[in-house]
């Protein structure tokens, strides 16, 4: 987005190179980069990429696209056209900050199929920096910068994280948001999310810490709901303040810009993917949203085209449909080979708009005005005024219109609550702009420690470089035991109040644990959490075994900490509950006895020797024998002895 001319939308392309599982099955690069020109030429006759083309004969040609940059990523880094981070970052990420310096509102995304090398792009790995870290970075160097020139220039830095997964948005950065938050717009704010946390961050390693922690609950988010990261959208927020005062006027400007960075889902193909039920539906969700995006960006490139041409139809007339889709409405202020032409096609649309930017630069005190102005509005409109109709006070507020000119002259006629609820959105956002930055420091903080609690009792480690995975402390939950590497999968499954079912990795039939292996059925079994008790149930013709023993299709197993699970022949799990543990330890605290034999009573005879404890473990928590003997016993045909051995006295 540039402040002159028309060049406030850069459209660029980067070609990944081939993945080792496109190389094992002998495919070839059709992509190449002359110049900004990125030229797209045919698959080869009798490959798979021809046979998903045939009866398009358009598609089996040589197609040019020309956008601001063509990058060529994929040869090797020796290259004189190679394209690296770097070079990625100095075309794109320094005129993004300089945008945002500037006050105008920018956002930066990628598009591509799941695999296309965005999450690379974006954020990197090890280090070989994207663009969102090496931004962030300068931003604060910047920050420093102008300060040390200007005294009288003060910079705040806000950051927001939020995921849109199935149309339904959730804060990474506060626990306590775990709902679907509401998505609004106001005239002089322009689209936000209700109630999403806002925190200060003073210096790229915060900034970084706080990006860290968001993935690391989004991670959690996308194995309780049995579904991968990339099958949701991300997007990370950067809110800059820039605050000058005036020494002459002696009053107070601010500049507030707004920088998206989005990680994109992948779009797909049903018929490609087989995707049926739950992940059918989520796949209609991302590329509902990815559609809408497509959308807008043909309708705003239709609008820019039609600019400045006189016709029968004005550029009132283009509808931009931004609320389409919760991702479109909330970037509505910055906004195989036919994956490859599909990608193609959607940035050369992107190329052609026009986008008009604007500075966002206005005194605070008037956003302000405006809206005290609001609340006393809706204040009165709500306390009802003598021209209005009088309702008897039982009658629910939802029942009961109120009619009212609006700024442009209409009438408009809605119910009470309607209003109420417009009166409680305007204070939360008066409230927010009163805000103190002391206030908003002490808010971040106090945030900052119900996360590292959530994640913390998640069993994710909140430690900055520490990728360590820990029990949970409080949910009754498996650990996965198995020793081959190939068969560990998930390392630890939290068994949630409620049903928990597990299933086969291929099943259609809904299932929130996914095991592979031959011996697993569709509905292998299931774990009913009550209360924080646990019981397994097995289904007809599962191998199931519980310390050793197979259990009975259709009978309920009380589960104890300790106990060993084997479903199948291969899936060896530990349950673990630590509130039954917890409870334990108390009560074998609380029954112990400090006895004294004095040596009057030794010499009277009368002395009595105290019991010996007893084990407070259930006889059926069993030691990891029985699994071993018992699988020996099923592989070699003989009887073993077994062995029990208790933990206790």
């Amino acid at each position: 987005m540039a402040e002159h001319g028309d060049g406030n939308i850069k459209v660029v392309v980067r070609c990944r190179p081939l993945n080792s599982r496109e190389i094992a099955r002998g495919a070839k690069c059709l992509v190449r980069m002359e110049g900004n020109q990125t030229i797209l030429g045919p698959p080869e006759a009798g490959s798979q990429g021809a046979q998903a083309a045939s009866g398009r004969a358009t598609e089996r040609k040589t197609m040019n696209f020309t956008f601001d940059k063509s990058y060529w990523s994929a040869g090797s880094r020796d290259e004189p056209n190679y394209c690296s981070q770097q070079t990625l970052y100095d075309d794109l990420g320094k005129e993004l900050l300089d945008h945002g310096f500037a006050g105008f509102n920018a956002c930066i995304l990628a598009y591509g199929q799941t695999g296309s090398g965005k999450s690379y792009s974006m954020m990197g790995y090890g280090a070989d920096k994207g663009i969102i870290p090496l931004t962030c970075s300068e931003l604060f160097v910047r920050v420093e910068d102008k300060k040390a020139a200007d005294p009288h220039v003060h910079f705040t830095v806000e950051v927001s994280y939020i995921e849109i997964y199935n149309e339904k948005v959730r804060d990474l950065l506060n626990p306590k948001n775990t709902g679907n938050l509401r998505v609004r717009e106001h005239p002089s704010l322009g689209p936000y999310v209700e109630d999403l946390s806002k925190l200060v961050v003073n210096s790229y390693d915060e900034m970084m810490t706080l990006m860290d922690e968001g993935n690391k609950a989004r991670t959690v988010a996308a194995t309780n709901m049995n579904e991968t990261s990339s099958r949701s959208h991300a997007v990370f927020t950067l809110l800059l303040t820039m605050k000058r005062h005036d020494v002459d006027t002696n009053l107070d400007t601010e500049k507030v810009s707004r920088i998206s960075l989005v990680d994109l889902a992948g779009s797909e193909r049903a018929n490609s993917t087989g995707a049926t039920g739950q992940r059918l539906k989520e796949g209609a969700n991302i590329n509902k949203s990815l559609t809408t995006l497509g959308k807008v960006i043909a309708a705003l490139a239709a609008a820019s085209q039609s600019d400045g041409k006189k016709g029968k139809k004005g550029k009132a007339d283009e509808f931009v449909p931004y609320r389409d889709s919760v991702l479109t409405w909330l970037l509505k202020d910055s906004l195989g080979y036919e994956e490859t032409l599909s990608t193609l096609r959607y940035a050369d649309q992107a190329k052609k708009i026009k986008n008009k930017a604007v500075v966002n630069e206005d005194p605070n005190a008037r956003l302000v005005r405006e809206l005290k102005e609001e609340l006393e509005m809706l204040r009165a409109r709500v306390a009802g005024s003598s021209s209005e109709a009088t309702y008897d006070p039982h009658i629910p507020a939802a029942q009961q219109k109120v009619t009212y000119q609006a700024k442009d002259g209409t009438l408009k006629t809605v119910t009470k609550a309607e209003l109420q609820e417009q009166l409680e959105t305007s204070e939360k956002l008066m409230e927010s702009l009163n805000e103190t930055w002391e206030e908003k420091m002490q808010r971040t903080q106090a945030v900052q420690k119900e996360r590292e609690k959530a994640l913390e009792e998640l069993g994710i480690t909140v430690e900055k470089n520490n990728v360590g995975v820990h029990t949970p402390k409080r949910m009754p939950h498996l650990v996965n035991l198995n020793e081959d590497p190939l068969m560990s999968e998930c390392l630890i499954y939290q068994l949630k109040p409620g049903t928990t079912v597990v299933g086969r990795l291929d099943s259609q039939k809904p299932a929130a644990i996914r095991l592979s292996g031959e011996s697993i059925v569709d509905e292998h079994c299931c774990f009913e959490n009550s209360d924080g008790k646990v019981t397994l149930h097995a289904m007809p013709d599962a191998v199931t075994f519980l310390n050793g023993r197979q259990i009975t299709p259709g009978q309920a197993y009380k589960l104890h900490s300790g106990f060993r699970i084997i479903l199948g022949e291969h899936h060896v799990f530990r349950f673990n509950n630590p509130e039954e543990v917890r409870k334990q330890r108390d009560r074998i605290a609380k029954s112990s006895m400090h006895i004294t034999v004095s040596a009057a009573d030794l010499q009277a005879g009368e002395g009595t020797r105290p019991p010996s404890p007893s084990s407070s473990v259930d006889l059926a928590d069993v030691d990891w024998t029985f699994q071993n003997e018992k699988q020996l016993s099923l592989g070699w045909g003989w009887t073993p002895h077994w062995t029990i051995c208790l933990r206790g006295g």
